[in-house]
């Protein structure tokens, strides 16, 4: 059986939701996205509680949300 996609305006498929790929040096990755032309929602990645992060859209208009969690700190001591 084939999936079925929602249609949303004109015949459109609608956006299923966000893909969220994690990356080890996000601000690296970041950086070779852009150069091949990939829109970002920010000019940088912006740090945050549990790490970087960053948005794009792809050309089908599908949330790719990049993240890096930021490094543990050692409770020792």
């Amino acid at each position: 059986m084939a999936a079925r996609r929602r249609r949303g305006a004109a015949g459109h498929h609608a956006p299923r939701g966000p893909v969220f790929l994690e990356s080890d040096d996000l601000r690296a990755d970041f950086e070779v996205l852009r150069d091949q032309g990939v829109p970002f929602d920010r000019p940088e990645p912006e740090d945050y509680g549990f790490g970087i992060r960053a948005e794009a859209v792809d050309p089908d208009g599908n949330r790719i949300s990049l993240r890096q969690r930021a490094a543990r700190q050692s409770s020792d001591g």
